[in-house]
């Protein structure tokens, strides 16, 4: 009887431990973080999309453009693509489009970055589907592979970022056919299809630009 109770307690005690053991292991599960986009995209450009992101690649380096910011960034639709469950966060635009990165690239690296710093890439290419997403307008110069929204890495307010870009703008967006739109805190928009400028409401008497040499045209959302 007592051997029969002490093998029946120590069964009680191992199931206990092992219940213990497991939701000790589970748990930690829960709270993995997403994978970063920078190994989503590692793994993306070795599928389908292979020999299309080694054309692009090859391309920008041979425009010279190659190292101006990571292609993982401008090919990626936004930095909140995972609110867009419709899309995917990387495509590869069409080749036809390919030219007209090149200068917005130059354009950062030239004469944006000297004014205001290094800046990360915030939303770079986007297909129909992610422009549809995050209610960007129908002529989206995302969607004709342009332009790039941007962010300065250095803690800069936006005050500060404004007394930068305008003059900047002012100075050389005519000859370079600038876009520039400021959105909220300090991200704002680059592209070379067009000298104009807009403000949160996209919209160009909304810019936080009070005074430009040559007065832009007005530009719908972009």
């Amino acid at each position: 009887m007592r051997r029969a109770l002490v093998a029946a307690l120590l069964l009680i005690v191992a199931a206990a431990a092992g219940w213990a053991l497991l939701t000790r292991s589970v748990a930690p599960i829960i709270g993995v973080a997403p994978q970063k986009d920078a190994d989503l995209f590692a793994a993306w450009r070795l599928g389908a999309a292979k020999d299309d992101v080694v054309g692009i690649e090859t391309y920008l380096k041979s425009r010279g453009v190659g190292d101006v910011l990571p292609l993982a960034d401008i090919l990626r639709s936004d930095a909140r693509w995972r609110r867009c469950k419709a899309g995917q966060p990387f495509a590869v635009p069409p080749r036809v489009l390919w030219p007209a990165m090149v200068p917005t690239l130059r354009y950062i690296r030239d004469e944006l970055v000297p004014v205001t710093g290094p800046v990360r890439i915030v939303s770079g290419y986007r297909d129909p589907v992610a422009n549809s997403c995050f209610k960007g307008a129908k002529a989206s110069r995302h969607l004709r592979f342009a332009a790039l929204d941007l962010e300065p890495v250095a803690p800069l307010s936006r005050d500060d970022l404004i007394a930068r870009l305008c003059p900047l703008h002012t100075r050389t967006g005519a000859r370079f056919d600038v876009g520039l739109g400021i959105y909220a805190v300090t991200r704002f928009h680059i592209d070379t299809a067009g000298y104009r400028r807009w403000g949160a409401d996209y919209h160009a008497a909304s810019s936080p630009c009070q005074t430009l040499t040559v007065p832009p045209r007005p530009s719908p959302r972009t």
